[in-house]
């Protein structure tokens, strides 16, 4: 199935430099993914075309390369944690390099987008309508601790940013410490409602050294903005 619309192709420098000190870091990161990648996934479009995926596997904050025909087409974080939840595919928007898109569902009583990390390898499968399994987390720009208030736990669109970029408050009830390629994050556990109506869900937010100020602990109440990312499992 064409997908419901085509945007530009993602600049993804921002979000590796989450992960690096700038913009030089950043690209000798993506080079040391693909080189330590364990794991391949290649995908055959007709007899000329490959693609394929690789992410290093060491860790639940990772790298993804996309080659097409042995050229990088985009690299970019991959943050794999949290809890399958039940949700409903309503739009599909593809990317102009036909290998990246996000998704919009409906989950939990509101309406999510976020940036399909294995689109290159599932595109074609979602249906609006078609109800699935998707794993969602968030990759942090920025957090902080915010004063202590009510627990109205809230995921909600950042205007100033792309669809799948949201702002966030909650409660970290638990913190992490988690490495990927020698680089020190933390995987903070907290619980946000996507809709007025909905049910507080759990919900993981990666923080890296750049994202964060100050030393987060259990029991906190934070805020800030996130990058949302998942998959919807097979």
């Amino acid at each position: 199935r064409a997908p419901d619309a085509i945007k530009p192709n993602i600049d993804h420098s921002g979000h590796l430099r989450l992960l690096a000190k700038g913009d030089a870091e950043a690209a000798k990161l993506s080079i040391e993914a693909l080189a330590t990648s364990r794991q391949r996934t290649t995908i055959l479009y007709g007899a000329a075309s490959e693609v394929s995926g690789y992410m290093t596997g060491e860790s639940v904050l990772d790298v993804m390369t996309i080659t097409k025909n042995g050229e990088t087409v985009a690299a970019y974080p991959v943050f794999k944690a949290g809890k399958p939840r039940p949700a409903r595919v309503t739009r599909v928007v593809e990317c102009e390099d036909g290998l990246e898109g996000q998704i919009e569902i409906f989950a939990g009583g509101g309406t999510l987008s976020f940036f399909d990390t294995m689109y290159f390898r599932q595109k074609g499968l979602y249906t609006p309508g078609s109800d699935v399994n998707v794993l969602l987390a968030g990759l942090a720009y920025v957090v902080a601790r915010s004063p202590k208030g009510p627990a109205d736990d809230l995921l909600a669109r950042y205007e100033d940013g792309d669809v799948d970029d949201y702002v966030f408050r909650g409660t970290a009830q638990d913190v992490s410490e988690i490495t990927a390629m020698g680089r020190k994050a933390w995987a903070v556990r907290t619980s946000l409602r996507p809709g007025h109506e909905g049910e507080p869900r759990e919900f993981y937010v990666c923080v890296t050294p750049s994202a964060v100020q100050e030393k987060l602990n259990p029991g906190d109440r934070i805020s800030g903005i996130i990058w949302l990312q998942g998959f919807v499992l097979p």
